[in-house]
């Protein structure tokens, strides 16, 4: 590989950091530019091709004291008004983002469908920086007609940083959702289905908003994507529902209740395994409907897996040669496998870094 350079922005956070250690560890030649709006922090570990820079997603032009030669951008923190986005590509350097919300995501490929991309983005957005999605894909792409039902299993105790609570300011606002009949519009912390998880743990997840919604469905065998969610607590998970179905969540919604939200479901503790149960409904070759299960769980945490999520796909773009770059377009996280990286080493990545993987 000839010697390039990643900048990550949010590199000082959990997520962040973790992506810097792994793109290091892997890349001997590659160079880590950690950018924030406190580059007097020290390096979250010491090596001669980390260093810092200032990047603030609020700025008119966060990439104001980035030089040209970054090759790749990955941003770990909220971009909110697309600043970074818009700043990325006026610059053609090829992004890949983590933070978006369903409505920011929307926003996000609306605005970039007018302008003209010179790189690839790659908006990898859904639950653990689309590792859900990903797999979910990988394991139905033989077949048809396909219903796809994503659990995830939250814990209360992960590490975790303040931007992974964002979903909590989602909870009053409905969604949409597309089932084989059509569309239909749902609420946050409803439609329960009882779950059990990798681990033995039996839950009532329930529906929350993510982007795997609405990226699965570009697949042409797909006919339906559902996410949900539950927490390690009990006692917590029968609260949050309880407070969103009286209308008190939405009482508290606003800037001015942020605070007491996030004291009520965020209180990250020293590290939590993360558990996704996937369920895969479709017809196979023959027209016979089939299930499959896919097991995912990452004993690290939820950090741990978006990082994986980020470089996962930083490793596909990291591998490409200049003269034969990827397209200039949108890309989400299931376009990953291709010729460069087909299924089976997309997982054993993962499963190198001690996720556990069945199905």
């Amino acid at each position: 590989m000839n010697r390039k350079m990643v900048l990550i922005v949010g590199g000082y956070g959990a997520v962040g950091r973790q992506i810097a250690q792994i793109l290091h560890d892997r890349h001997p030649e590659l160079d880590i530019t950690l950018g924030g709006r406190s580059p007097e922090k020290a390096a979250p570990f010491e090596s001669e091709r980390i260093q810092t820079i200032v990047v603030d997603n609020n700025a008119d032009d966060p990439l104001l004291y980035v030089g040209d030669n970054v090759s790749l951008i990955i941003n770990s923190v909220n971009d909110l008004q697309d600043r970074l986005l818009l700043s990325a590509v006026k610059r053609k350097i090829p992004l890949i983002d983590l933070t978006r919300w369903t409505e920011l995501f929307q926003q996000s490929v609306t605005k970039l469908k007018k302008t003209d991309l010179h790189s690839p983005v790659v908006l990898s957005s859904g639950w653990m920086a689309g590792t859900a999605s990903l797999f979910a894909m990988l394991h139905s792409t033989s077949l048809q007609n396909v219903v796809v039902n994503i659990h995830a299993l939250y814990s209360l105790q992960d590490k975790a940083g303040p931007d992974s609570a964002a979903y909590m300011d989602r909870m009053a606002i409905p969604f949409y959702i597309t089932e084989p009949e059509g569309r239909r519009l749902v609420f946050p912390m409803t439609e329960p289905v009882k779950v059990q998880f990798p681990d033995g743990y039996t839950a009532k997840c329930y529906r929350l908003d993510t982007p795997d919604h609405v990226t699965l469905l570009k697949a042409g065998n797909v006919d339906s994507a559902n996410f949900r969610i539950s927490f390690d607590s009990k006692v917590a998970t029968t609260m949050l529902v309880g407070m969103v179905k009286s209308g008190i969540w939405k009482m508290i919604s606003g800037e001015r209740f942020r605070s007491l939200r996030r004291s009520l479901l965020y209180n990250p503790g020293s590290g939590s395994a993360h558990h996704i149960l996937i369920h895969l409904k479709g017809r196979d070759q023959n027209g016979h409907w089939v299930e499959r299960k896919i097991t995912i769980s990452d004993p690290l945490g939820q950090t741990h897996l978006t990082a994986l999520g980020a470089a996962v796909q930083a490793e596909k773009l990291l591998r490409i040669p200049e003269d034969k770059p990827l397209a200039p377009e949108i890309y989400f996280p299931e376009d990953l496998p291709d010729v460069r990286m087909d299924s089976s080493e997309i997982s054993n990545f993962f499963k190198q870094y001690g996720v556990l993987i069945s199905h």
